[in-house]
């Protein structure tokens, strides 16, 4: 069983691993603290209305921050959503006339195409500000003041976001100048030395106490890790920071330390140490060093031809540095078909700006069409009880829509955590103790930033970071009811009134229309993945050019994605209404087996010989590559129908017996085959059960 197993992983011992000190995470959250503290301070000279403070701090999450470049452009994306969203809001109240109803039904508009674009964008960030600013547009009408004047208000929530933006770039620029490549050779460095270490404790039979406290190491680079060093890598690739050997080695290095941790990660606690073969495990972590070194071409003649006789972690392990040092043989063939053309720019991209089902998936309009709903009963509640107070509960539903029904009371229990700590907590507890005694801005400042720190080092986690917003968002709610340190009771009781009225409604709607079960959303996940798969493979077998390198990386950017939701929906499962949660759970685990098996598919094809032209073989491996990638697809046909579909008219890959192949078959093309047909059984396994 692997680290992402739903079954033997606690919530608390999983948080604790999260929330462990990471490279990189410590002078991220110092930067954003930095950043709110400069960007109160300029608030508290603007003087604007305090309603829009913490939606705009909000927005600050929306913003990555791995490069000054990146984060500049983040922040455009957000004005340009916002302006789209003011003038809008603008708009249709002056075509209106500020009728009621008008406000009613364009708020439920402009927050369905908001939540349905933030989910299927590549750019959530343009119109996750465009249903905000819109709402804090239209709000404005409620109070029946002069058009001029509203007119004056309106520009106060651009004003607000652009200030807050200006603030995180300014801090970015100036903090955030390091050398990506010496970062991510770093981080290599230290991934490797974590996995090392628990290779050399379990190979010496250490004790159990000290192999259990590597081994969290390993897992909290696994868990926390994921994704860093690739947006790193991408960076080096677009600014050019390295020659093209240099980023090839640097791109397979990556993609194998990944998988090589995640499997690494389970080891600790799915074998016995004294079954493991000492003098295998000091093979791999010699095959690990070396490839850290930068020399792949020994990786394979250290591991040798060991037979791989069953699919647990090591032999996984093994499989993937076989499979790196067979890729630094191919001579640079990765360069050539994964490297971004040169010429690459923002209007080549725009076509992929959206999902590919975008607008053929109904589940994106149904969750649209949840969030616009809760979000208007917020609306309406908070108007016709005539208490602008809890107008808080908006933004709770807008800032925290849910999915699928496992997802939905496992956030809704994380939210409420993170708010209670945020608002009732830190926030009253501020207001109580701390706030009386502080003379001047500069220990508001100090508060502000001091709680920013806790929300950012608990929202660079990527399973638990919603606590981390919530408690930022919470603690604004109430520190900013007043451009000064708050002293009263009241507002604090009506934002956290609000809070809990939104989490009640999004709580009633997202379980009775239509919930969404986990693993339904899983299994639609493993038909993509299938999909691209199949996608991949047939690519491997064309002529390396650069618009094939371009999708190729592309498609492995879409897999990477994917890989990474599986791992949360299926911790989500545990979370669903009985009685249907252990048959899920159950079934959740197939999912990541299945795709676990389709990732060593499609990693496995792409390190086969390259047979010389002429050679009879170039016949039998692109017969074999046909038969897989019609394999995958009826794989995934199967998974949409049920188990009525046979997939055995898709799989002729069994069919190349050994006898029809060349008399010495490589070893990599046996361990495709071999990953065929346990992906073939996980498959069968999972169509029965959805049955």
């Amino acid at each position: 069983m692997s680290l992402f197993s739903a079954e033997n992983v606690s919530e608390l011992d999983r948080f604790w691993r999260e929330m462990a000190p990471v490279p990189g995470r410590m002078a991220g959250s110092l930067r954003f603290a930095l950043a709110t503290a400069l960007a109160a301070l300029l608030l508290l000279i603007l003087q604007p209305p305090v309603g829009f403070i913490a939606p705009s701090m909000f927005m600050m999450f929306l913003v990555p921050r791995d490069s000054p470049k990146l984060c500049f452009k983040a922040c455009l994306v957000l004005l340009s959503g916002a302006a789209v969203g003011t003038i809008a809001a603008l708009v249709l109240m002056g075509a209106t006339g500020d009728d009621p109803v008008a406000r009613v039904v364009g708020l439920a508009v402009f927050t369905l195409l908001a939540a349905f674009f933030s989910r299927t964008s590549a750019i959530p960030g343009l119109p996750m500000s465009f249903g905000c600013l819109a709402f804090m547009v239209i709000s404005l009408w409620e109070y029946k003041i002069r058009a001029e004047k509203i007119l004056h208000l309106s520009l106060w929530p651009m004003g607000t976001l652009a200030t807050v933006a200006l603030s995180v770039v300014v801090v970015e620029f100036l903090f955030n100048r390091s050398d990506p490549v010496i970062r991510l050779r770093s981080e290599i460095e230290a991934r490797c030395a974590a996995f090392g270490g628990l290779l050399h404790l379990l190979a010496t039979h250490a004790e159990a106490e000290e192999i259990e406290k590597q081994s969290a190491v390993v897992r909290r680079y696994a868990v926390t890790g994921r994704g860093q060093l690739h947006l790193l890598l991408e960076r080096i690739s677009k600014d050019k920071l390295c020659n093209t050997e240099e980023c090839s080695r640097l791109r397979a290095l990556t993609v194998t330390l990944d998988r090589i941790l995640v499997l690494g990660a389970g080891i600790a606690g799915t074998q016995e140490f004294e079954r493991m073969d000492p003098a295998r495990l000091v093979r791999i972590g010699k095959a690990i060093a070396a490839a850290e070194g930068g020399r792949l071409e020994v990786v394979q003649s250290i591991l040798g031809d060991s037979p791989i006789s069953a699919y647990n972690e090591l032999d996984r392990i093994e499989q993937t540095l076989h499979n790196l040092a067979a890729t630094a043989k191919a001579g640079g063939t990765e360069v050539r078909t994964e490297a971004p053309p040169a010429n690459s720019g923002e209007p080549h991209s725009l076509k992929h700006l959206l999902l590919p089902d975008a607008f053929t998936n109904s589940v994106h309009f149904l969750y649209a069409l949840k969030t616009s709903l809760c979000a208007t009963i917020c609306y309406v509640i908070y108007n016709a009880l005539g208490w602008p107070g809890i107008s808080t509960c908006f933004f709770t539903v807008y800032f925290t829509a849910l999915s699928t029904t496992g997802t939905s009371n496992r956030k809704l229990l994380i939210r409420v955590i993170g708010s209670g700590i945020g608002g009732m907590i830190l926030g009253i507890g501020c207001l109580v103790f701390v706030y009386p005694n502080l003379e001047g801005v500069q220990g508001f400042l100090l508060v502000i930033a001091a709680v920013s720190f806790l929300g950012a080092w608990c929202a660079a986690s990527p399973y638990f970071g919603y606590i981390g917003l919530q408690i930022t968002f919470a603690f604004n709610l109430l520190a900013f009811e007043r451009l000064s340190a708050p002293d009263q009771m009241t507002p604090a009781r009506d934002r956290l009134l609000g809070i809990t009225l939104g989490f009640i409604v999004m709580f009633l709607i997202f379980h009775q229309v239509r919930p969404e079960r986990t693993v339904d959303t899983m299994r639609r996940l493993l038909v993509r993945l299938l999909g691209a798969g199949a996608e991949l493979v047939r690519l491997f077998g064309l002529e390396p050019d650069m618009a094939v390198g371009d999708k190729i990386a592309e498609i492995k950017k879409e897999i990477a994605g994917i890989a990474v939701n599986l791992p949360n929906f299926a911790h989500a499962v545990k979370f669903e209404f009985p009685p249907d949660r252990s048959a899920d759970m159950r079934l959740s685990n197939e999912i990541l087996r299945a795709a676990g098996a389709a990732e060593d598919l499609v990693f496995s094809v792409r390190t086969w010989p390259e047979p010389a032209a002429g050679d009879q073989d170039i016949e039998r491996l692109s017969a074999i590559r046909t038969s897989i990638e019609a394999g995958l697809r009826g794989f995934a046909r199967q998974l949409e129908e049920g188990p009525k579909r046979p997939a055995r008219d898709e799989s002729i890959i069994e069919a190349w017996s050994a006898k029809q192949l060349w008399s010495e078959k490589p070893s990599a093309v046996t361990k495709t085959i071999d990953n065929f047909r346990e992906l073939q059984m996980a498959c069968a396994a999972i169509a029965n059960a959805a049955e």
